[in-house]
């Protein structure tokens, strides 16, 4: 019987070892027109990256020169069509698709240990349009909610989200400066924003 518990002890401190240690797979579109930032991740080692044909026209994944790994899915076509790479290596992997390097681009950085806070903030983008006074957000995690507030701290507006895509109207806010607090279910990040 001590035996048997001893058994269920070291499989039970191993599988929570692996669980602590398991990595994730992040999920960018790919066709044209798709770059930068919307085609740019920052990971850790171990994760994962899938993309996924947004068109029917034939695209590939490949690692430039200068990319820490090389890494290449041949030519693939049809909406819907996935390829995955793990990222092992820290450093910064520079990739196109070859038929449309100038409109397919993107990077992905691979870093030691990044917090979940870190994942959430190093993979969150916005941008505020002047003209119509939108702010929008984008995350590759979802967003649980957007609390705006004005530089002494107190709350302007409150938006629940529940989605990796967001668009917050700001144009009842007066000019200046804002803090933006994203939340996720494990992580939170805040932003500046300037409505002018």
């Amino acid at each position: 019987m001590k035996r048997f518990l001893q058994i269920l002890a070291l499989a039970l401190v191993i599988n929570i070892s692996a669980s602590l240690n398991a990595q994730t797979t992040y999920n960018l579109d790919w066709g044209l027109n798709i770059n930068g930032a919307a085609a740019s991740l920052t990971i850790e080692p171990g994760d994962t990256v899938e993309w996924t044909w947004v068109d029917n026209l034939q695209h590939n994944v490949a690692s430039t020169a200068s990319a820490q790994e090389s890494f290449n899915s041949g030519l693939i076509q049809g909406q819907g069509s996935t390829w995955s790479y793990t990222f092992t290596e820290v450093g910064v992997n520079e990739y196109v698709c070859t038929p449309h390097s100038s409109s397919m681009f993107g990077t992905i950085t691979v870093e030691e240990a990044l917090s979940i806070d870190d994942k959430f903030a190093r993979n969150l983008s916005f941008t505020l349009s002047q003209s119509t006074n939108r702010l929008r957000i984008q995350s590759l995690m979802q967003i649980d909610e957007l609390v705006i507030y004005n530089l002494l701290g107190v709350p302007q507006t409150r938006v629940n989200v529940r989605d990796q895509y967001a668009e917050v109207d700001m144009s009842s806010l007066v000019s200046g400066v804002y803090l933006v607090k994203a939340t996720s279910q494990k992580a939170q990040t805040t932003f500046k924003v300037v409505k002018r």
